[in-house]
């Protein structure tokens, strides 16, 4: 990313005297499950600290006693029943991004997608999607169209190959045609998580270059999701304010493996790190 790109997207970080925590927006995260209450927790902490005002996790009564042990006492929670609930509360609590997935294990998929998707039509702000939350999707990537949510979703290598129903290797072999043809189709952004992160929406396209092997282990992209669904609400241009989140994602893996090798990383090393890196690019002159 050029120096310029990233002095203006700092600018927009910094926050004036008179400010509060609406003016940073307010993350609503679905996720999580029994087996894996963690994973919106990793989304949660990555949107805390990215700067987002206030983040609240929705999370079904069944694991809410599990995922309350596990939490930053910043996190709020809301326990929900149905898609209509979800709805009701991103409209009444000054909801401006969300982001569904990461951990939303369900044993009917096609339960799923209608749950997604009420959400997704009833919305018109940026909607992270990802993981389980995307998978539920497999096979039928076409029901994406003309939903009122602006969508970003965000697939690694293996979970592209299962939405399209096309080999990875072809797509590994392709990346830039089958991502922007994708894109294009479903008028969504899509970033493609790996080695040099690639992000399409509509002609724009950006590769990223920062990011560490030390990154390839559980939840690294949870945390991400919550960097995106916090810097959309600093920024009118969605594609910047994901392309600085893949950047900074990157960066904020590079200092942590600095700090604990690279195999000792591990997700909330790279949620943690994220402040720091921040706070190491704003003293760009």
């Amino acid at each position: 990313m050029k120096e310029r790109e990233i002095k203006n997207f700092i600018s927009k970080l910094k926050r004036k005297p008179d400010s509060h925590k609406y003016d940073y927006g307010h993350v609503l995260v679905i996720a999580g499950s029994k087996t894996m209450p963690g994973s919106g927790i990793l989304s949660c902490l990555g949107a805390l600290r990215s700067g987002a005002g206030l983040v609240t996790y929705a999370v079904k009564d069944e694991f809410l006693n599990q995922v309350s042990a596990i939490s930053k006492p910043e996190i709020m929670f809301y326990v929900y029943e149905t898609s209509s609930d979800i709805i009701d509360f991103i409209k009444t609590r000054k909801v401006s991004s969300v982001v569904i997935g990461p951990g939303l294990k369900a044993d009917n998929s096609v339960a799923l997608r209608k749950f997604i998707k009420q959400i997704l039509s009833s919305i018109d702000i940026a909607v992270v999607l990802d993981a389980s939350g995307l998978a539920c999707f497999n096979g039928v990537s076409d029901e994406l169209k003309n939903i009122k949510a602006k969508l970003i979703v965000t697939p690694h290598l293996g979970e592209l190959s299962k939405l399209l129903n096309i080999k990875s290797d072809l797509i590994k072999n392709n990346r830039e045609k089958i991502v922007s043809e994708f894109s294009k189709k479903n008028s969504l952004m899509c970033i493609l998580k790996g080695n040099n992160t690639l992000i399409v929406s509509g002609k724009k396209i950006y590769k990223n270059n920062t990011g560490t092997p030390a990154m390839a282990t559980a939840g690294s992209g949870d945390v991400l999701s919550g960097i995106i669904a916090s810097f959309v609400n600093i920024t009118d241009d969605i594609f910047e304010a994901a392309k600085f989140a893949v950047f900074v994602h990157g960066l904020a893996g590079e200092l942590a493996e600095k700090d604990k090798g690279q195999t000792g990383v591990i997700s909330s090393d790279i949620a943690e790190n994220i402040c720091y890196v921040i706070k190491q690019i704003s003293s760009i002159k």
